[in-house]
């Protein structure tokens, strides 16, 4: 009798632990699918976010100066710092905005530098430090983005952060060759009109 009471029991207890076993095991799969769910917008929205900010090819320092040379168009420097806030809005909200894509891929040669690496670059056939060549161009506040013209002449420097529409005035001013004459705020004033 105690045989069989203690086999019963035991029997009892292991398809209960099993049934247990079994049931936090659906438990974290229908967990894991729950969240798999709700993280998929937040990576969808980082894809395309990539996506649209890779739709222009940045270039290395050196070949951006070679092909504005042999493409008659502007170097755009973007000069930043891995902590910048605006630098990353600038990534996020500006370089992502279509007209913004069209015009840079139309009339600039795109170049990121991290004003704050050690990175090398070769400037005027001198091998230095990224963060060298933000002194070379004296930066002082991040972002700076310097329009360099074909020739290797800097044009002009923007400091801090556009939204897409005021960018896109920003690229026409330069694109225009009305920095040579007059301020960017003369410019707007003038309905982006004058060289």
């Amino acid at each position: 009798m105690l045989t069989s009471r203690w086999f019963i029991r035991s029997f009892s207890m292991g398809l209960a632990a099993a049934a247990l076993v079994g049931f936090a095991g659906c438990a974290t799969a229908v967990d894991k699918s729950e969240v798999e769910k709700k993280a998929n917008p937040v990576a969808d929205l980082h894809k395309d976010v990539k996506a649209k900010q890779d739709a222009f090819e940045w270039y290395k320092y050196e070949d951006a100066l070679v092909k504005a040379r042999k493409e008659g168009k502007f170097v755009m420097i973007d000069f930043y710092a891995t902590w910048c806030k605006w630098c990353k809005k600038l990534d996020s909200d500006t370089y992502t905005d279509p007209k913004v894509i069209d015009a840079i891929k139309a009339d600039f040669v795109p170049v990121k530098i991290d004003a704050e690496s050690s990175a090398k670059v070769v400037h005027e056939m001198r091998q230095m430090s990224m963060a060298g060549l933000a002194d070379e161009y004296k930066v002082g506040s991040y972002p700076a983005l310097w329009f360099v013209d074909k020739d290797g002449g800097r044009a002009k420097l923007l400091n801090g952060y556009l939204p897409p529409e005021d960018f896109l005035k920003y690229l026409d001013y330069i694109k225009s060759g009305a920095y040579k004459n007059m301020e960017f705020e003369e410019y707007v004033k003038k309905g982006g009109a004058g060289k």
